[in-house]
Formats: structure tokens, sequence, C-alpha cells
């Protein structure tokens, strides 16, 4: 009886394993794969699915699903959320652009690169982007207007041009600690951010033209040490920024006069340039002059 009972479970172990390494199950029925790289991986694309949750195996026919095709899932309205396997290495260009009704995305661990407007204008509400992906392409995620909050993996390393422009619902912004260069119009027209953390461990050096621009709702905002280069307009139209905080060196020819409102970078070069006027600022709603606290 002993011997009965471990051969059964010996056989549901083995079945358990199979379906995990081989399946993740068999994705959402209706997909479709193209063979690449000589028959020995997948890449998919809708096929027949066009609404309700999308999931998108690891295996295909025992075979590694590593890439989503090019505009794959584009314009599909219908689907309301994916989950994506974790051998997955790419999401490409367009994958899901216009699905306004995708409201939520599991990137799978294996995620490597997410392309130029792979998700623009889709409906996500949050994004947690994994420590896998390493590449982000221009307007990712531009005008999502339900999305509330961006957290970033530690291996991305620029936050690309339009990244995330005119996701007018978006609040709060979690910056991972391998991001060196927030690029121009990155957050751009962001009317609801409130928070931007950078963490303690900032590898922040540069923001870029237009990088937070019209995020009306940016009361205050700590710039790490980290920082040396802001660009024209970094802030402009940040009508509710009250309080900067500058916590490093940024010399007179890397901090553009635009940057933000009013005279702040030239009460930041009033001390000895060299040492950098560091330290919070702030100033009264609607004037153009700040004071050091």
């Amino acid at each position: 009886m002993k011997n009965k009972i471990f051969i059964i479970g010996f056989v549901m172990f083995f079945i358990l394993q199979t379906a995990l390494v081989f399946g993740q199950a068999a994705g959402t029925p209706g997909l479709a794969y193209q063979s690449t790289n000589q028959g020995n991986e997948y890449t998919v694309r809708a096929g027949t699915v066009t609404s309700g949750a999308v999931v998108i195996p690891a295996f295909h026919n025992n075979r590694p699903v590593t890439a989503i095709a090019p505009g794959g899932f584009k314009n599909l309205r219908g689907i309301t959320s994916v989950t994506i396997g974790n051998n997955v290495i790419r999401i490409n260009v367009n994958a899901f652009q216009g699905c306004s009704n995708l409201e939520r995305v599991t990137i799978g661990n294996s995620v490597v690169r997410i392309e130029q407007n792979a998700f623009e204008g889709a409906g996500l509400t949050t994004v947690t982007i994994p420590d896998s992906v390493e590449v982000l392409g221009t307007h990712v995620f531009k005008n999502n207007s339900n999305l509330t909050t961006v957290t970033f993996g530690s291996r991305v390393t620029v936050i690309p041009t339009n990244a995330f422009e005119n996701c007018r619902d978006l609040t709060t912004v979690n910056i991972g600690g391998g991001v060196h260069t927030i690029s121009t119009n990155a957050f751009a027209g962001c009317t609801r951010l409130t928070r931007v953390n950078f963490g303690n461990n900032s590898r922040v050096a540069t923001i870029g033209m237009s990088a937070f621009a019209r995020c009306t709702n940016l009361a205050a905002i700590t710039i790490p040490a980290s920082v040396t280069s802001i660009g024209a307009n970094a802030f402009n139209g940040c009508t509710s920024l009250t309080s900067v905080t500058i916590q490093g060196l940024i010399t007179s020819g890397n901090f553009n006069r635009s940057a933000f409102p009013g005279d702040l970078r030239e009460k930041y070069l009033i001390a000895d340039e060299r040492a950098g006027g560091r330290g919070t600022y702030n100033r009264p709603l609607g004037s153009n002059t700040w004071l050091k606290r």
C-alpha cells in the first residue's frame, strides 16, 4: 500500500513539474505563434484573440516564447489584462499600443527590452518594471490616462523621451537605482503628479529638457546630489511648485536659466559656484522670487 501511495505521489509530482516547465498552461486559445531562431523559439501575436484576459505562455510546443511581435495586439480595445510568460525577452514596438481598456499587465522576469510605443495609449493603472528590464523605448507608456503609479526596476538606466508624457492621473513615480538620465518630456503633462521618489542611492545625473514640464500639481521636489545637469524648461509650467531642495553641485553651464519658474537658478548660484547653493528654496504661490530656507 505504501509503495502504491509513493508511486502515485511521484507521478503527480512529475506531472506538476512538467506543467511548470513546459506549459505554464497553454496560454490563451487563439494566439498565433511564429517560429524563429531556426525553429527553436516563438514570437507571439493576437491571432484570433480580441478581448478579455490574455495569458502569453512561457512555452509553445515545448519551445520558449521569447518575443511579442511588433504591433502584435495593437488597438485591441477589448483586452483587459495581460500576463507575460517568463521566457519573453522582448516586447516589440507598438505591441499593445491603443489597447485602451488594458488595465493590468504582469511583465515576466525575463523581459529585457520594452520597445517604443509598446503600451502607448493603453489603460494601465499601475506599472511595475521588473529588474530584468534594461531598455525602454521612446513613448513607451505615453498617454496612459489612467496610470497612477510607476516603479522602475534596478537595471533601467534611461527613462526615454516622452516615455510617460500626458499620463494625466500619474501621482507617484519611484525612480530605480540604476537610472542616470531622465530624458526630454519624460513626464511632461502629468498634471496630477505629486511625488517623485529618487531613493537614497540615486544615480540620476541628468534631468532633461521639459522632463517634468506642466506637472501642475507637483508642489515639492528634492533634486538628489547625483544630479549635475538640469535642462531647459525641466520644471516649466509647474505652477504649484513652491519647495525645491537641491542636494548637490550644479554649475551654471549645466543649470539652464529656464529650468524652474522664477529666479531659483540665480539664487542657487549666488553662493560660490564651486560649492553650490545646496539647500531648500521656497517661494509663495504666484511669485517668481525664491528664498533659501
